[in-house]
């Protein structure tokens, strides 16, 4: 079943009358439950796709489909909404509570969302059982970064967006990070969609999709993921 579907899509600024396309005539298609990873360097676009997929931005023209319906053009209203509803988001920065403890902000982000969620469950998917009463001055840089998946994955949604999700992080961290993102996608059901650098990120999707000047220039289909553990990193 596809989830998300992007037909013709564009953005595009201008400095003066010159065009710039961020994304150039994007198609794509996203099933549900998929692990797809988007490479490319500083400035292919895939940011700015990953910002028009979420509804973080708007696009310039074409058309992007959320299980049949299309969101671009919903009102700010409506796409505050259907962002609360039905993504999550992971960023490099953590963003987290410091003078909550890892459980009371996991619990914060189970509050963002409508359907009633075992947040001893979240937290244990992420590896931070353990941890759980804990501040963030008593964790890793790691460690806080799963907090802001568990916080994410709270409020159980269809899509979790990852960007540069171990982009500060040392490769042994970096991979426990990842683990969690699968675990996360294969207990859950969470779609799972990473912007990376990093192209050995890439063995742990079903599919990679790189990008360069604003277009996807190769798609590729992996036969197995790869566990986090065993990629080769960098």
């Amino acid at each position: 079943m596809n989830l998300i579907e992007m037909k013709h899509v564009y953005k595009t600024y201008h400095a003066g009358d010159v065009p710039t396309h961020a994304l150039n005539n994007i198609d794509l298609t996203i099933k549900k439950g998929e692990v797809v990873v988007i490479l490319g360097a500083s400035g292919s676009g895939k940011t700015t796709l990953l910002n028009c997929l979420s509804g973080l931005d708007t696009v310039t023209k074409g058309t992007i489909l959320f299980e049949g319906k299309d969101i671009t053009h919903m009102s700010d209203r409506k796409i505050t909404n259907f962002r609360k509803k039905y993504l999550g988001f992971i960023f490099q920065t953590y963003n987290l509570l410091e003078h909550l403890n890892v459980y009371e902000n996991v619990l914060v982000g189970a509050k963002l969302g409508k359907q009633k969620v075992d947040i001893e469950e979240i937290i244990d998917t992420v590896g931070l059982t353990p941890h759980k009463n804990k501040y963030m001055h008593e964790l890793s840089g790691g460690e806080q970064q799963r907090v802001s998946i568990a916080r994410a994955l709270a409020k159980k949604p269809e899509v979790m967006f990852c960007d540069e999700p171990t982009g500060a992080l040392d490769e042994e961290t970096g991979k426990i990070v990842l683990e969690s993102i699968i675990e996360a996608n294969e207990k859950l059901g969470t779609t799972m969609i990473i912007i990376t650098h990093n192209p050995g990120i890439a063995e742990i999707g079903d599919r990679v999709l790189r990008m360069n000047s604003g277009r996807i220039v190769e798609e590729i289909k992996n036969k197995k993921r790869t566990r986090p553990k065993d990629i080769t990193w960098g």
